[in-house]
């Protein structure tokens, strides 16, 4: 079986924007939290087999779904 790795990137703005919009919103210690994350996650992006822009998730979707066909063939 051959794995591949995706990266789905996100402004971080808009990391903090989804958290905050969450059902299950987490609390501002936990958003801080991700949000120091951010840099060091970002600086991994190139042991990744794709990158992707998550700002659209139905493009999202369709641009995981066409790697997946890529690697299939």
């Amino acid at each position: 079986m051959k794995v591949i790795t995706i990266f789905l990137r996100v402004p971080k703005e808009e990391l903090r924007r989804r958290l905050e919009e969450r059902i299950d919103k987490p609390d501002e210690e936990e958003i801080k939290l991700r949000l120091s994350r951010f840099e060091f996650e970002e600086s991994k992006m190139e042991n990744y087999d794709y990158v992707i822009e998550n700002t659209n998730k139905e493009k999202t979707v369709e641009k995981i779904i066409a790697i997946i066909k890529e690697q299939l063939t």
